[in-house]
């Protein structure tokens, strides 16, 4: 409700507006401009002229609290907390959004009126067609939109909070042993995307920074590579785009790897045949990415979904397991614990952020050093 009065100021008649915004009782003091000698009948004019027109107003926001839709809010919030975030994850969000609004649009279920069993519901829905962690994902995306709704004062509390989420599933990667690895080198030897192979195997890196891998970050004289840059495939309105950036997932994936006699050759080969590349092709010859290592004969830049159908299509066509191109990663931190590599140094080559987050995806052991720790406590105890 608004209410107002009048006060003599300055020598002036004011008028005080009492009206309610988002919940929050707020003050105007407004000069009617009308001397205090004036007749007060005057300044009551324009008194009852402001208390209907802040009247109206609230009137209105109150109507569009009451029939703001679910699902057009969080539409709304995305676009708003865009330049907080990244593509990538713009990118994620867009794909979630349309799930979310579809499910919440058919309920025609207001954001003041939106209660944890709504989401509640949701979840459970979504259980039927994805995983878990996926619906973590969806619940992390709607969380944040009712986080920003509360802060605006829009919903007095977070439903979100309210809702039961469902339990997290613990990630167990799949990997290559080393004769494995051994086995894959041989096989993508020659093959558009033995480059790739080979920096994801003995560096363990992801997709977006094997296809970041610059020229300008190599080093032969030094024999090292450094990890800088990346490329994130976006879908936009169906459609993929390669974001270029030097901004990586943390500041540990900033790191310097150094490069061993094979790497160096091969290396070293793909840019002499990259420089006849460019010759023999001429004006056809794509110069955009000529700084990137990882590009076809004609300079195009692979792009990352070829690269990991290409890997499973090489998997099947030579009688290996099938494992995604990112177990590769998985496959270096296995070989490197093999080897009597730390936690932390496995940390580090990986880039993780911190060290909990290796612990917890690559404390398995390969059955060989299983095998290999009975024997030792075998052969500790038979001494005693």
């Amino acid at each position: 409700m608004v209410t107002g009065s009048l006060k003599k100021r300055y020598d002036k008649w004011y008028v005080i507006i009492c009206f309610n915004i988002s919940g929050k009782q707020k003050q105007k003091w407004i000069n009617t401009g009308l001397p205090v000698s004036a007749n007060k009948k005057n300044a009551e004019k324009v008194l009852k002229e402001k208390i209907a027109e802040y009247s109206s107003k609230e009137t209105e926001e109150s109507a569009d609290k009451d029939t703001l839709l679910f699902c057009d809010f969080i539409a709304d919030w995305l676009e708003i907390h865009r330049m907080n975030i990244e593509s990538i994850t713009y990118s994620g969000y867009k794909r979630l959004l349309k799930q979310v609004y579809a499910y919440f649009k058919k309920l025609r279920v207001t954001l003041e009126n939106l209660t944890p069993l709504h989401i509640q519901k949701y979840y459970a829905a979504k259980l039927k067609e994805v995983s878990a962690n996926t619906v973590l994902k969806h619940h992390a995306f709607i969380r944040s939109a009712l986080a920003y709704a509360k802060k605006m004062n829009l919903v007095r509390e977070n439903a979100a909070d309210l809702a039961e989420k469902p339990k997290k599933q613990k990630f167990i990667g799949d990997f290559y042993n080393k004769e494995e690895i051994g086995r894959l080198l041989e096989v993508i030897k020659d093959s558009p995307i033995e480059t790739p192979v080979m920096l994801a195997i003995y560096f363990g890196l992801r997709r977006s920074e094997i296809i970041g891998v610059k020229w300008s970050a190599i080093d032969f004289v030094s024999k090292t590579l450094t990890i800088n840059h990346k490329v994130v495939p976006l879908n936009e309105n169906g459609k993929c785009r390669l974001e270029l950036s030097d901004v990586l997932k943390n500041k540990s994936s900033y790191r310097t790897m150094p490069l061993n006699g094979h790497l160096c050759e091969h290396l070293s080969a793909l840019k002499k045949k990259q420089e006849d590349n460019k010759i023999f092709a001429g004006k056809g010859y794509n110069r955009t990415y000529e700084d990137y290592v990882c590009v076809n004969d004609l300079g195009v830049l692979l792009n990352p979904e070829y690269i990991t159908k290409k890997f499973r299509e090489l998997l099947r066509g030579n009688g290996l397991r099938v494992i995604r191109l990112h177990d590769l990663r998985h496959s270096c931190a296995s070989l490197l614990l093999h080897l009597r590599y730390s936690m932390k140094e496995i940390q580090e080559w990986l880039g993780h952020r911190d060290i909990s987050t290796t612990m917890n995806i690559y404390a398995h052991i390969e059955d060989s050093d299983k095998k290999n720790i009975i024997k030792s406590i075998e052969n500790a105890l038979s001494k005693t």
